[in-house]
């Protein structure tokens, strides 16, 4: 079913895309409309008032729980504005993340250094969230959403931040970056918080799940997923190695940024322009830099 853009994507469960001007992919967050309801992935800042629209048309006077995946401003920038909408609602964080939702100042001047100094004109804003409704999580840690249990899975790699949400009920992982860009599952880089070894065990730790329906943070749902994991493992060790050979060989960055563009071009008809393309191979080489490998 669908109602105003927010499709039905399981047993009480939705699902709503917000294009964000500047995006290369869409954001998306997810509703579990069971008791007094969850907001998993509240996006950025820009976002809110599509959320708010959706949690209305849901039916949900309140929030029990919002759950970002992680603390990037693509998929947590509104959680401040959305704490203040919804004063009973806990967030839900992992150990590495609550201190900078409850002060984003370093979160913010990270982000200026990747997207620039304006990225909230395009983003929104990002409010910090009282500390004291803060929850922090702990890897296996459950929480009671209406009639279901959802169980945070500690899956670093994107950033040391980073978890998934099993929905035990439905048995449906919302694996936010993860397991990379849907559908080829291209790795998810980004500068400053990537460790390729962390990613690529997280992959076989979530792969051990064996969940019915994964739910993806920049793409659509997916319950054909069978090689869905090993597709991840692959296009991480791929790109990988291209920018670590082309390093190794004297490329410049902007050379591999142009090769990796071509290669996903080729084999996926993705168009990754030269700005996100730079990104990509520079989150990867700072990885390298911090092992040694460079």
């Amino acid at each position: 079913m669908s109602i105003e853009g927010i499709t039905e994507v399981g047993d009480k469960t939705y699902r709503l895309e917000v294009p964000v001007a500047g995006a290369f992919v869409p954001n998306v967050s997810y509703f579990i409309a069971d008791g007094d309801g969850a907001l998993i992935e509240p996006g950025p800042g820009v976002a809110v008032p599509a959320i708010q629209s959706a949690i209305e048309h849901l039916g949900l006077n309140s929030l029990a729980y919002i759950i970002p995946t992680h603390i990037h401003v693509d998929h947590a920038g509104g959680v401040g504005a959305l704490a203040m909408l919804y004063p009973k609602a806990e967030v839900l964080a992992h150990p590495r993340g609550a201190k900078h939702l409850a002060n984003p100042a370093r979160l913010v001047a990270t982000t200026k250094r990747i997207y620039g100094d304006d990225f909230e004109s395009r983003s929104g804003p990002v409010l910090p969230v009282p500390e004291s409704r803060v929850k922090i999580v702990e890897d296996g840690d459950t929480v009671i959403v209406g009639a279901r249990t959802i169980q945070v899975i500690h899956a670093p790699g994107h950033s040391p931040d980073h978890f998934g949400i099993l929905d035990k009920t439905l048995d449906g992982l919302f694996c936010g970056e993860a397991l990379g860009l849907p559908p080829y599952l291209v790795p998810s880089v980004a500068p400053y918080a990537f460790d390729q070894d962390a990613y690529l065990h997280t992959i076989e730790k979530l792969r051990k799940l064996h969940p019915r329906t994964i739910f993806y943070s920049h793409g659509g749902v997916n319950t054909e997923h069978e090689d869905a994991f090993s597709r991840a493992v692959e296009n991480t060790r791929i790109y990988g190695k291209m920018v670590l050979d082309g390093i190794r060989n004297g490329d410049s960055r902007a050379d591999i940024a142009r090769r990796f563009a071509a290669d996903v071009k080729h084999r996926f008809g993705l168009l990754f322009g030269p700005e996100g393309s730079e990104l990509f191979v520079t989150g990867y080489c700072m990885d390298y830099e911090k092992k040694g490998l460079l």
